[in-house]
């Protein structure tokens, strides 16, 4: 949050009597369609509840060995079976979460590791 959107903040809450501490982050109501393809939408009423505390860390699930070895192959052609489907492609990139494959000279894909059920590549030695 910058620094104007603070101090705003702690105005509105002075004017209405209270610290920022004390006053509730109130959440906005969310607007829901009353019918959807012509048929009344069954929905039940949203109310504006107090903010609750959201989580601040990012967490991905991390296969070093994995990763290592689509590291080793980077430069190659490989074919990657993903959960939809496999692409082949020169194996440009490779991250803690992703890898980019370039298709083409023009066309990159980043799929994330989490996705990839298995890859093809030519054997490779580890001395």
């Amino acid at each position: 949050m910058e620094e104007n959107d603070r101090s705003q903040l702690n105005a509105e809450s002075e004017s209405r009597g209270g610290t920022p501490e004390e006053t509730p982050v109130m959440l906005q109501p969310i607007v829901q369609p009353a019918y959807i393809n012509q048929m009344p939408s069954p929905t039940t009423p949203v109310y504006s509840v107090p903010a609750l505390p959201q989580p601040t860390q990012y967490m991905a699930p991390f296969e070093p060995v994995y990763v290592d070895h689509l590291s080793r192959h980077q430069g190659q052609q490989i074919s990657v079976m993903t959960t939809a489907g496999k692409v082949e492609g020169l194996l440009s990139g490779v991250a803690v979460d992703h890898i980019q494959l370039n298709i083409s000279k023009t066309r990159a894909l980043h799929i994330r590791i989490s996705q990839i059920v298995y890859f093809e590549g030519l054997p490779i030695t580890y001395r």
